[in-house]
This record gives C-alpha cells, sequence and structure tokens, in this order.
C-alpha cells in the first residue's frame, strides 16, 4: 500500500535548463529521466536518481533536528552555493566498492579524511531531473540509513525523523508526484545518528509509475 506523506544532493559548468527556477546548476547533477522504461523489471543504478551533489558536513549543534535549517533556503538548494565554513561540496553517485544493493548512494568515504565528519552530522545531496514532459501519478521510493528529507522542485515530499531501519528494509512509498515538463530540482537532507551508521551514511531514491514500472535516469 503506497503511504502518502502530507507535510504543512573544481570548476563548475552550469546546466541550461530554461525551465527550471534554479537554473545555475552544475551539469553533473543533471540527469535525462524517462519513465516507464520499455522492458524494464530488473533493478539496477540506471533507475536510480544517481548523480549527486553532497554538502558537508554541517554541524547540527545540541538539539539535533532534521526540521532546523542548517543552511539557508535549504528547499532551492544547489551544488553552485557556496558552502558554509567546515563545509565542502562532493560528487557521489550510485554503486562503488561500499555499495551492497542497486542505486544506493553511500558518501561515507568521501568524508573519512575529515574530523569534523567523525561525528553526528548533516549532510545535503542536490540533483535534477530532466524530463520531456510532464509525469502525473509517479511513485517515490526512499531509502536511508539515518533522518531524511526529501523536497522535490522546492516542495517537502516524505520526511522522517525518527531514522530509517536501514537500507535492507522495503522504501517508503510517496504517491501522486509530479514531475514538471523541464528540470526539477531534488534535495535530499541526512542526519546520521551518531552511531551506527557514522561510516555508512548511505540512501537511495527512485521512482516508478503508479504500476510499479521502472523509470531510466541518466
Amino acid at each position: 500500500m503506497l503511504k502518502r506523506f502530507v507535510f504543512l544532493l573544481v570548476p563548475l559548468v552550469f546546466c541550461s535548463c530554461s525551465t527550471d527556477p534554479w537554473k545555475n546548476v552544475p551539469d553533473f547533477e543533471v540527469s535525462n529521466f524517462e519513465c516507464p522504461v520499455p522492458g524494464g523489471k530488473f533493478l539496477d543504478d540506471g533507475n536510480f536518481v544517481s548523480s549527486w551533489s553532497v554538502l558537508g558536513p554541517l554541524d547540527p549543534g545540541k538539539a539535533p533536528s532534521i526540521h532546523t535549517e542548517y543552511t539557508y533556503d535549504e528547499a532551492l538548494l544547489n551544488g553552485n552555493r557556496t558552502a558554509p565554513r567546515g563545509a565542502r561540496w562532493y560528487r557521489a553517485g550510485t554503486g562503488g566498492e561500499n555499495a551492497t544493493e542497486a542505486g544506493q548512494v553511500n558518501f561515507s568515504s568521501r568524508f573519512d579524511k575529515n574530523p569534523k565528519a567523525l561525528k553526528r552530522s548533516v549532510f545535503y545531496a542536490c540533483a535534477t531531473l530532466k524530463c520531456s514532459k510532464e509525469y502525473n501519478g509517479l511513485v517515490l521510493h526512499v531509502l536511508g540509513c539515518g533522518q531524511l528529507k526529501v523536497w522535490v522542485n522546492g516542495t517537502i515530499v516524505y520526511s522522517c525523523e525518527k531514522g530509517s531501519p536501514g537500507m535492507n528494509a522495503e522504501p517508503a512509498k510517496v504517491g501522486s508526484m509530479i514531475l514538471a515538463k523541464g528540470c526539477n530540482r531534488i534535495v535530499v537532507k541526512y542526519l546520521d545518528d551518531g552511531k551506527d551508521f557514522l561510516k555508512r551514511r548511505v540512501f537511495s531514491l527512485r521512482f516508478t509509475d503508479s504500476a510499479g514500472n521502472l523509470s531510466l535516469v541518466r
């Protein structure tokens, strides 16, 4: 059953998506989106949002909360924004040596040499999906090892403040999603628990249509 959540991620080359309100984003963040994939039945990395700019680590303070804004206009964030003091932008993709399942974005290794990341931290990941047409009735599938919040085009579509059971659980599903023709911004906010997931900061995000048919992101 689908769960509908309602709540009142070097010199840069820039995307020229004229319909994207955050058009000046690094080219690396932009992927073409198609759904459904003809004949697509088996999940692989190409079915997930896979090109992310990750910002971190940010200090969550003495009262960590997924609902606290740790950088200004966080819902509109992109990799062209100047990083706050003590944080950096990194590129991250799906797969890699520490990924155990398709579509996992494991960005822990990017921060292994940063002593500020060896404690509970906040991270942001930004991506853009470029669509040749408008898509209605999509389903968002999201998993993570920490607390998560997800914005699509500046609107909160998913929030998990209790932490997740990990990447082996069934993904949370958010129905009735819309991706507009043109560019669509996705921002993921990640707050780890400072314990079990400190060295394995992982999430995954993908879309299907309402019948469960896979999407292609490339």
